[in-house]
């Protein structure tokens, strides 16, 4: 282990509370998470203490200090900060804990190299079909709808396309049904009230964890349906060329070389990991690139040229023609950097080790930030403008800029995302433009979901690019177009 530079010198941070410590800052950083983090890195440098002088919470900003925390993972640790507490032997234990994020060690690397065939580039391409229909129909819909919340109509679309990709499901009905059931309960475990609810009031009826342990034995039984219906129909879910059509085939039918393969929990806890990222990362990143986009006219004006100059008009486009999508590329490689769907992540000591010259101890919790890495003048110049042309010269590190993280753990569906997202803009930006409700409060909170929404109207596509007048914390986030 590398001895500390200063082993004896108190990591700088600001001034704690008796018997607080530095989980004030925490209190803080869930009130204005991205105006402390700037203040922190601008005041205190690439390592701060949440409390002076309490190394055992800390913030480590920067690309040095990223690839330490993220490429050494037998250090810093995964997934071993609880910040659910969810109590042991419960259905909704399992399925937040038995997945990627929280594995470490050999069992990561075994579990990361069974599941990835269900991510290689030829099956991802699989699933452009399915994307395609289900935003056609969204589209479709669109034109009987004055106006709609541009959040919630994003988070329905991929959520749909998570579960059909997912789970292989044909059945409109179900696609809905099991939607909604994920939903739910990822809407009630995102609460205040949920995470607020500790010890005997845990099971209480009425009581958001009791209501969430309820929906997820629910939903555990559906997903242990489906794997025992693919187990013991083994055509079920593969194409006449004998591929996996959806996701949960190609897991159910991995194997390692040793020949291991993934057990019903995991397959579960994997199911359950793949919606969450699947869908709600996604729906928040199209969010923000289509509220850019609105913002910055004369950059959706050149998107719409590119796009109609390229693709046939009203085809879905090709994997080719989306590879080709320049501009594309950088209106959302641009919008992830300014605003990543996890703006901060967090690792935890496995032992007593050094970071940034000063000295943790074993269990020390360490935050990073995406989104401060992303806005070092340094790496970005004019970090806060949306400069979707900076990336067509641009190279940066995987540390320099990880909107789907780095390293070992680094999110094993980023490639999905990414044609996800170009997928869907790609349609939608031919037929309609977007124009956000004139007077609307945007704002933008820890999870980097618009908070309260995003009302917008779609009208046909007419070429008139005009920024809505709309106004909120979103700017001091994001500039607006000169």
């Amino acid at each position: 282990m590398t001895a500390a530079t200063h082993p004896s010198t108190a990591i700088p941070g600001p001034r704690g509370l008796p018997g607080v410590g530095g989980r004030l800052s925490l209190l803080k950083l869930y009130g204005d998470p991205f105006g402390m983090l700037r203040r922190l890195y601008a005041t205190y440098g690439p390592l701060v203490a949440g409390a002076e002088g309490d190394p055992s919470l800390v913030f480590a900003f920067g690309p040095e200090l990223n690839h330490r925390l993220l490429s050494e993972p037998q250090v810093f640790l995964s997934g071993k900060v609880n910040l659910l507490r969810l109590p042991e032997g419960t259905v909704l234990g399992r399925l937040f804990q038995n997945n990627l994020p929280t594995m470490n060690g050999p069992q990561h690397r075994q579990q990361r190299r069974l599941m990835q065939p269900a991510f290689h580039k030829p099956q991802i391409r699989r699933y452009c079909a399915d994307m395609a229909v289900l935003t056609g129909q969204m589209l479709d819909r669109w034109r009987s709808q004055p106006e709609f919340d541009l959040h919630a109509e994003m988070r329905q679309l991929t959520q749909r396309i998570a579960v059909k990709t997912l789970f292989g499901v044909y059945d409109e009905a179900e696609l809905d049904r099991v939607g909604r059931l994920l939903r739910k309960l990822i809407d009630l475990t995102s609460s205040p009230f949920f995470l607020a609810t500790r010890g005997p009031f845990w099971k209480a009826p009425g009581m958001p964890p009791r209501r969430a342990e309820h929906l997820s034995g629910q939903l555990e039984a559906y997903i242990r349906s489906v794997i025992a219906r693919k187990r013991s129909e083994p055509l079920t879910g593969i194409t006449p060329d004998g591929a996996a059509s959806d996701m949960l085939a190609a897991l159910v039918r991995a194997r390692d070389e040793e020949d291991a393969q993934l057990t019903d929990d995991e397959l579960v806890g994997h199911a359950f990991t793949m919606f969450v990222a699947g869908h709600e990362t996604t729906s928040n990143a199209l969010t923000w690139t289509l509220f850019l986009l609105d913002q910055h006219p004369r950059i959706a004006a050149g998107l719409l040229d590119e796009l109609e100059g390229i693709l046939d008009a009203g085809q879905p486009p090709s994997v080719e023609q989306l590879e080709s999508l320049n501009l594309l590329d950088g209106v959302v490689r641009e919008s992830l950097r300014l605003l990543p769907p996890a703006p901060i992540g967090v690792r935890t000591a496995a032992v007593a080790c050094e970071l940034g010259g000063y000295a943790l101890p074993d269990g020390a919790t360490i935050f990073y930030s995406e989104f401060i890495t992303h806005r070092i003048p340094e790496l970005y110049p004019e970090p806060n403008r949306f400069r979707p042309e900076r990336w067509a010269e641009l190279e940066r590190t995987a540390y320099e800029y990880l909107p789907f993280g780095a390293g070992p753990h680094m999110c094993i569906g980023w490639a999905f995302a990414m044609q996800e997202v170009k997928l869907v803009l790609a349609l939608l930006l031919p037929r309609y433009r977007l124009t956000l409700r004139p007077g609307s409060h945007i704002r933008t909170g820890l999870h980097m979901r618009p908070l309260g929404g995003m009302p917008a109207r779609a009208v046909p596509q007419d070429h008139h690019f005009q920024a809505s007048p709309v106004r909120g914390q979103i700017f001091d986030l994001v500039s607006r177009e000169p």
